[in-house]
């Protein structure tokens, strides 16, 4: 059962926040940005959407997140992201992207909605195994668009508008939902997450100031980020060299020769349905992926599986599987079958990237199994194939594609060997509840967010699109297990989908 509630969110005040202090000096305009920059198209942003509950261990009479403290922070906060204050910019001769018009500005806005957050809580149904409400991101405002920054995905509002941009929305009841979007050419997911960590880190030493530090002091990151994208050397490559780095054919990339430039190749890569699409957040409990695991795994007992695997395999084939029904309803023949994910190459066994490094560090990796297969195969087979596309690209072959990338005389060209099928973002292991808390209790303990979810936006409403995220079991202590539950936190999977395929798979036992 689900309380509904109409009510707007109202933006009373915008406010366009600088460094405070002399940080734009150490940058050189424009900012290059790294090869994996200029892989994302400019329109696309990270956003999401963190709630936060007012609650009685507040101290008496302090109000949750107040917008003035969070324009103190964000600008302190800017101080080590200077480069977040600039506009895009798109170089015409060969479409790559850096950053320039240093000290525009981020941009806060302030809102408010009238109703309580309670208000848009899921109630579960008489029959459900858990007693406790849910609040999920689609409950929200619309859907939790309301709660993000309004967005212009044209390119020229792109190039005009704030990279970064926070929304403060605050609830009736006191509660209050930080929506926060930086375009995805700055960061990628875990760079995301990173920032927000660190601005919740500032705000928290805003207040011990306010408390008794002394006037003046400066707050300071424990560990401050890393914003120079790795590869930006490469941007030097003589003629002589970059003829050689196209040589090389990178195995995640399309081929980019002439006779794949037809209107026709390219019109492929291009999701054709009509259908409605639809966004949904699916619950996978952590008795449900200890199943999965146990399904996904070798039964020769070889080799391992990871959470992301199975989850991703067992999507993989259900989408899969249920398109083709699809078509064969409709009298098609042509199934998207391929398969997509960001592989994260910060690691020491990858490109060993400096800690709290921020610009973006994935590259994608592609393949694709025959609808034959997938009506066959065990889950466990699936897996695995998931399971090494992951960890078959080797570091020369990343070093080599970043080479590869920079020699591109039109980098608007490059796209994954990628046509149409599933793509899944694994953000299910950053710490998105932990080390985000703004306000403190009574303790001096952080509060932590209800909710952290992405809404699903014109941008990321895409056919075949999900996301693995931690729900907020990251905060279980030990002490708070409860008997016969798995030990296996639970994951939402954000997923959009054409309606007819979510109405074959609501079908599917």
């Amino acid at each position: 059962m689900k309380n509904t509630c109409t009510e707007s969110v109202t933006i009373h005040e915008r406010y366009t926040l600088n460094c405070t202090h002399k940080s734009l000096a150490a940058l050189t305009s424009p900012v290059l940005l790294g090869p994996l920059d200029q892989l994302v198209p400019i329109f696309v942003p990270v956003a999401v959407v963190f709630v936060y509950q007012h609650s009685e261990s507040l101290l008496p009479g302090t109000e949750l997140i107040p917008v003035e403290r969070l324009k103190q922070a964000i600008s302190r906060l800017l101080d080590y992201y200077p480069h977040l204050t600039g506009r895009v910019q798109v170089n015409t001769r060969d479409n790559s992207r850096s950053i320039d018009r240093l000290g525009t500005g981020a941009e806060l806005l302030s809102a408010e909605c009238k109703s309580t957050l309670d208000s848009f809580r899921s109630f579960p149904s008489p029959s459900s195994p858990s007693p406790l409400s849910r609040l999920t991101i689609t409950d929200l405002p619309d859907g939790g668009n309301a709660l993000l920054p309004p967005f212009d995905s044209a390119p020229d509002a792109v190039c005009s508008n704030s990279i970064f941009t926070v929304q403060h929305t605050r609830f009736a009841c006191g509660s209050v939902a930080l929506g926060i979007r930086l375009l995805h050419l700055a960061c990628d997911g875990d760079g995301y997450f990173q920032l927000v960590q660190d601005l919740a880190e500032i705000y928290r030493g805003l207040s011990i100031k306010e408390d008794g530090r002394e006037e003046g002091s400066i707050v300071e990151l424990v560990h401050p980020p890393h914003i120079r994208g790795y590869g930006i050397d490469l941007w030097n490559m003589t003629p002589e060299e970059q003829q050689t780095a196209r040589q090389f054919q990178p195995p995640m990339f399309a081929d980019l020769s002439p006779s794949m430039d037809t209107p026709e190749v390219l019109a492929s890569a291009t999701p054709q349905t009509q259908d409605p699409i639809t966004g949904r957040i699916l619950r996978f409990s952590g008795r449900e992926i200890d199943a999965l695991k146990a399904c996904g795994s070798d039964p020769k007992g070889s080799g391992w599986v990871s959470t992301f695997d199975v989850v991703s395999a067992h999507l993989y084939q259900r989408v899969c599987l249920a398109r083709i029904k699809h078509a064969q309803n409709i009298g098609m023949s042509d199934v998207p079958v391929d398969f997509l994910t960001p592989v994260n190459w910060r690691g020491a066994d990858r490109l060993n990237l400096p800690p709290h490094y921020f610009p973006n560090a994935v590259l994608c990796s592609c393949f694709s199994l025959s609808p034959e297969v997938l009506k066959d195969a065990p889950l466990s087979q699936i897996a695995e194939t998931v399971h090494n596309a992951v960890r078959t690209v080797s570091t020369q072959q990343v070093v080599d594609t970043l080479h590869w990338i920079v020699a591109q005389p039109d980098k608007s060209l490059i796209r994954p060997n990628f046509h149409t099928g599933l793509m899944v973002s694994q953000w299910c292991k950053f710490d998105v509840y932990t080390n985000v808390g703004f306000g403190v209790d009574q303790n001096g303990e952080p509060l932590p967010p209800v909710l952290v979810l992405p809404p699903f936006t014109p941008i990321s409403l895409v056919d075949g699109l999900a996301y693995l995220c931690a729900t907020e079991e990251q905060l279980r202590q030990p002490s708070q297990r409860v008997l016969g539950y798995s030990d296996t936190q639970a994951i939402d999977v954000a997923m959009a989908l054409s309606e007819p395929v979510w109405k074959i798979l609501d079908e599917d036992p």
